[in-house]
């Protein structure tokens, strides 16, 4: 388990034995702390062979808009652009995420936001299977 701190907020990152990676977030996420930790999440689950990445949101205090949590989709590394992301947010949180999902498929991320943690498993899953029958798919076509 890896722990990380940045400024006011701080997460942990737990693998899980199916190749998912559970992100816990808590304390106070402004412009200045929220790119960075999730860029350092998203490294430390790359660099592990996560194949897909659950961010727990919901017990965290965001106060953030849109574009800053959003400014560096289109500037990351191919890696971290490839990696799928389910958020798990609170009520408060829902529509500040669905901009932030909105800006992630235009920048071509995978990302969804969800309220409770089983239905974002399931959807990571049924996407990560998707993503690998597209590349059997492309692979057979060489």
């Amino acid at each position: 388990m890896n722990t990380i701190h940045c400024g006011s907020a701080s997460g942990t990152l737990q693998i899980d034995n199916d190749g998912i990676g559970t992100a816990r977030f808590g304390g106070l996420m402004v412009p200045s702390n929220f790119l960075a930790l999730g860029v350092l999440t998203m490294g430390a689950a790359v660099s592990r062979d996560v194949r897909g990445l659950l961010y727990r949101n919901d017990q965290a205090a965001i106060c953030c808009d849109p574009v800053s949590m959003t400014a560096a989709y289109p500037m990351l590394a191919p890696a971290l652009r490839a990696l799928p992301v389910a958020f798990v947010v609170n009520a408060g949180q829902a529509q500040l995420y669905e901009h932030v999902v909105q800006r992630a498929a235009a920048a071509g991320l995978i990302r969804r936001a969800f309220f409770g943690e089983a239905e974002a498993r399931d959807w990571l899953a049924d996407t990560l299977k998707a993503l690998a029958a597209n590349q059997a798919w492309w692979a057979a076509r060489r």
